[in-house]
């Protein structure tokens, strides 16, 4: 079979490059779309089935006439660029688009309000009328300017109308049929961007060893840390530290929430505003047998697979659906709204040997890559023989 993909410059590509070059079931292709003020990727690994598209009128005439040879099509993302080529193509029925998680939770006209806690949109988010009133008129410019949809809307009216939804875990695409955000008729194309073998290259024996804690990803509004740290300011922390990295995202949050966390823990928080290299990452995570993910979706999931193969004791907020598909599959992890109460006399208390060894196993057999090979194996040949 024939695979044409149409990606961004994302490190998540050279990933699943990789994936599909190793089930050697079908020829691949693929498309890699930047500005034309950034003809140099900066992630993609560049090899000789790949090539670069400009994102203009005529690179958007050429991926929909692409997509035409290919027995099937898969998009990883979804952009406003990306939205338009779907909504040009006629034969929609072998698309499969790779969910990343912005292009529902990020939009504006999405669901940007359900990712944040009360304390964070009161701090962070009080629009001034300016704001308000450009938000407003918006749609009207590009109707006049372009007699188009805001972008956000086109990439909406789009997922709509794609054929397979690829993500690890069923919880989210259900979650999204149920309000409407995908169609009835979606079928679920179970795909990671991490199997295990790509994600734990080089901490496969690493194992947690101290007893802080860790408290987030990034300096995202989407971390909810100020939620987090009405948590934890009832728990006795002893002489533990709280490490909050905050080397990329928003800059002006960071600096918010690292001052909100101070005034609260004092020294106990540590806050990371640099960027560190990988092996020193992997050694700090090491230090946190406790980790605190306070997401309302879907985010950080590598961070959280590879901290649960460390050994580390996960929290996560039950409005996270990763949480429930992690609960389902029979995984430790726990609750921040049930669990993470100041009153519980093992809160802080790390998982014990036993509990660790039980989540690596099912981690295997979930996302390692041999299952991971035989699910799109089998996936991709159904598509192709019209048996999905």
């Amino acid at each position: 079979m024939n695979i044409l993909h149409i990606a961004t410059d994302e490190k998540f590509i050279n990933s699943i490059s990789w994936q599909f070059n190793e089930i050697n079931i079908a020829s691949n292709e693929f498309i890699i779309l930047v500005e034309a003020s950034k003809k140099n990727l900066k992630y993609v690994n560049l090899k000789k089935n790949f090539q670069i598209v400009l994102k203009n009128k005529k690179g958007l005439k050429y991926c929909v006439d692409q997509t035409k040879k290919y027995d099937i099509i898969i998009f990883h993302g979804l952009n406003h660029f990306q939205s338009q080529i779907i909504l040009r193509v006629d034969n929609k029925s072998n698309i499969i688009w790779c969910f990343w998680g912005g292009e529902f939770y990020d939009n504006p006209k999405g669901l940007i309000n359900k990712t944040l806690g009360e304390y964070t949109k009161k701090i962070f988010f009080n629009k001034s009328l300016s704001q308000k009133i450009k938000l407003l008129i918006r749609p009207l410019y590009y109707f006049l300017k372009n007699l188009s949809n805001v972008p956000e809307k086109d990439i909406l009216i789009a997922a709509k109308q794609i054929t397979y939804f690829g993500i690890l875990y069923v919880e989210e695409m259900e979650y999204f049929k149920s309000i409407g955000y995908l169609s009835k008729s979606v079928k679920f194309f179970n795909m990671t961007y991490y199997p295990l073998e790509f994600l734990f290259k080089g901490i496969e024996n690493v194992k947690v060893r101290g007893e802080n804690i860790l408290l987030g990803n990034s300096a995202s509004f989407t971390n909810n840390h100020i939620e987090a740290f009405n948590f934890l300011k009832g728990i006795n922390l002893e002489d533990r530290k709280i490490i909050m990295p905050l080397s990329y995202g928003d800059k002006v949050y960071g600096e918010k929430v690292d001052e909100i966390g101070k005034s609260i823990f004092g020294s106990k928080l540590e806050s990371i505003f640099h960027f560190i290299p990988l092996s020193e990452f992997n050694e700090l995570l090491s230090t946190c047998n406790v980790v605190i993910m306070n997401h309302y979706r879907q985010q950080a999931v590598g961070n959280i697979i590879a901290t649960l193969w460390m050994g580390a004791k996960v929290y996560l907020n039950e409005k996270n659906t990763f949480y429930h598909y992690l609960k389902r599959i029979g995984v430790y992890v726990y609750s921040i709204e049930k669990d993470l109460i100041s009153s519980g006399l093992y809160v802080l208390k790390g998982l014990d040997e036993e509990q660790v060894n039980h989540n690596r196993e099912i981690l295997k057999k979930e996302i390692g890559f041999v299952s991971m090979k035989n699910n799109l194996i089998r996936n991709l040949n159904m598509i192709i023989n019209d048996e999905y």
